[in-house]
């Protein structure tokens, strides 16, 4: 009888035990997403940085594209339609 209040309360014990030990490892990885989170945040920051400088940098050329674009679509509406 005292042999299997014994074991009984071990196997509690270790069970216990291991929730513990489950606990403990979800909280360092709960902890470990929030230090990557910081780092994801930076980098995200420095991302939009470099997409801003990039935009700032082609923008010229863009306009350019942009302009040739409308005098093409101009030029070719001066020119007579074939018909079918």
């Amino acid at each position: 009888m005292f042999e299997r209040a014994k074991n009984r309360f071990h196997n509690v014990k270790d069970a216990i035990q291991s929730e513990k030990d489950a606990v403990d490892n979800l909280k360092k990885s709960i902890a470990d997403i929030q230090d990557s989170m910081a780092n994801i945040n930076k980098l995200v920051d420095d991302l939009q940085i470099q997409v801003n400088k990039l935009n700032f940098k082609n923008k010229p050329h863009l306009d350019r594209i942009s302009e040739a674009q409308e005098h093409i679509q101009k030029t070719l509406e001066n020119f007579p339609k074939k018909k079918k």
